[in-house]
């Protein structure tokens, strides 16, 4: 089990409105919770999110944030970026940017579970210039071509 060292961001925040993640047995993601009540109204776009909540990811990790599943089946927010990501060195309080697509006013409400972050590991990577590429049956088709 990985350790995350985690402290509640108070300089916007009160102690007992900021929650840490809720981590539950089996499941991938760990929930984050809204420290205050958010209105987003429709077509708002990018409006930013705190969790209230500042971690310590080891090196060599880094954190994705995503929308929780029940956001996309039930309400008209989208992440801005549609996946966050949070790299190790960063000390700043956890943020989202959401967009609202619907016609309708959607409100998060204070200690509401908003959003998820997941964990990974970081894989080094380094690109080799090279004048050709190995062909494959696919080629260059994309966006939907595979089994045509």
């Amino acid at each position: 089990m990985m350790k995350i060292r985690a402290k509640k961001f108070l300089d916007t925040h009160r102690a007992e409105d900021v929650k840490l993640p809720l981590v539950t047995e089996d499941n991938a993601c760990f929930d984050f919770y809204s420290p205050e009540k958010v209105v987003i109204y429709p077509g708002q776009m990018g409006v930013k999110i705190g969790t209230g909540v500042v971690t310590e990811i080891p090196k060599g990790y880094y954190m994705m944030l995503f929308m929780r599943s029940s956001y996309g089946a039930k309400r008209t927010l989208r992440l801005s970026n549609c996946v966050g990501i949070i790299d190790s060195p960063y000390r700043g309080e956890i943020k989202a940017m959401f967009d609202n697509i619907g016609d309708e006013v959607e409100i998060i409400e204070k200690g509401e579970r908003f959003m998820q972050g997941l964990i990974q590991k970081k894989i080094e990577v380094e690109f080799e210039e090279v004048a050709t590429l190995t062909e494959t049956q696919r080629g260059d088709g994309g966006f939907g071509s595979t089994g045509r």
